[in-house]
């Protein structure tokens, strides 16, 4: 796909020349000779390379980057002026300019700068597309996710933070260990040691209780924040619901059978913890259910036990 170009300048002599150049060199060309115009271009197209001179009709150059800034486009700017100096040019690179040349702007130095800005512009884009996929990750993961610097102070957290531990908006920026949350703040102690010394912590099972919920548990992990070139900057805690895991596993632990005695309900449950207490106990103890006829009409019984528990 040929790279897009925008020539902004109110000579016309510069754009007609800019434009046989570039186009002769397989690029789609376009070109605007004042602010009103170039804002109705790049309102329709996505530019690769911008070219705007300080100096044009009404608004400037100057303003044609603000618009860029504002809009949060990705196209490099290259300022373009009859008139150079230290003031203007330091302006530029302040709205976000990627080069600033003056003119009269030789053939060789136009394909340079253009060839610079493409491939300063696919970084760009790249690294973009890169914080766009890890934004999307962040906001979705279900795992409440929070980082705080080396101070302890919350840099970020997603949505499931707020759902499993209680924050809310205004808690970006606040020390960590000062945050109004409902909980006993379990979590504080792991995520600390992690700061303090820059190791991995993780504890599963963790009970806590985040404001206006329920009892909850959650596996807790604190990772410290370290970049490639070794660079320690806080420390990154991951949180997983795990109470509904936990309530099936604590419900398929209780007992359904016990010493040939069958049944999982809430009675027979007391019935097994009353022979428990019982064990130590040099008695005999008979327990018995309901009457019942068998097949052949005699009496039985639905569970029944004699003898001396044993431990």
């Amino acid at each position: 796909m040929k790279a897009r170009i925008l020539i902004i300048d109110d000579e016309e002599g510069i754009r007609f020349t800019f434009k046989k150049f570039l186009s002769e060199e397989g690029y789609d060309v376009v070109t605007a000779g004042d602010f009103d115009e170039a804002e109705a271009c790049i309102a329709r197209t996505d530019f690769d390379v911008i070219f705007a001179d300080i100096i044009l009709k009404g608004k400037t150059g100057m303003d044609v980057l603000r618009l860029i800034k504002e809009r949060k486009l990705l196209c490099p700017v290259i300022m373009i002026t009859g008139y150079p100096n230290i003031e203007t040019a330091s302006e530029a690179v302040r709205l976000g300019a990627f080069d600033y040349i003056p003119k009269p702007i030789r053939k060789e130095t136009l394909f340079h700068c253009i060839d610079v800005a493409l491939q300063h512009k696919a970084v760009v884009v790249e690294k973009e597309k890169y914080r766009s996929d890890l934004e999307a990750i962040f906001s979705n993961v279900k795992d409440a996710i929070i980082t705080v610097d080396r101070d302890m102070s919350v840099l970020r957290f997603n949505e499931a933070a707020k759902k499993i531990c209680g924050f809310t908006s205004d808690f970006a920026g606040k020390n960590f260990r000062t945050l109004p949350v409902k909980c006993r703040k379990k979590c504080l102690g792991p995520l600390t040691e992690t700061v303090r010394n820059r190791q991995t912590v993780e504890i599963n099972g963790l009970e806590c209780r985040p404001k206006n919920r329920r009892e909850q548990v959650v596996t807790l992990t604190t990772s410290p924040l370290i970049n490639q070139q070794g660079t320690f900057s806080g420390a990154i805690m991951v949180a997983r619901d795990e109470t509904r895991l936990s309530g099936l596993e604590r419900e398929l632990k209780e007992r359904h059978q016990f010493h040939g005695i069958i049944g999982k309900s809430k009675k027979m449950q007391e019935i097994y913890s009353l022979i428990e207490l019982l064990s130590d106990v040099e008695t005999t103890v008979l327990i018995t259910g309901e009457r019942k006829r068998d097949r052949q009409g005699a009496d039985c019984r639905s569970a029944s036990f004699q003898g001396q528990p044993q431990p």
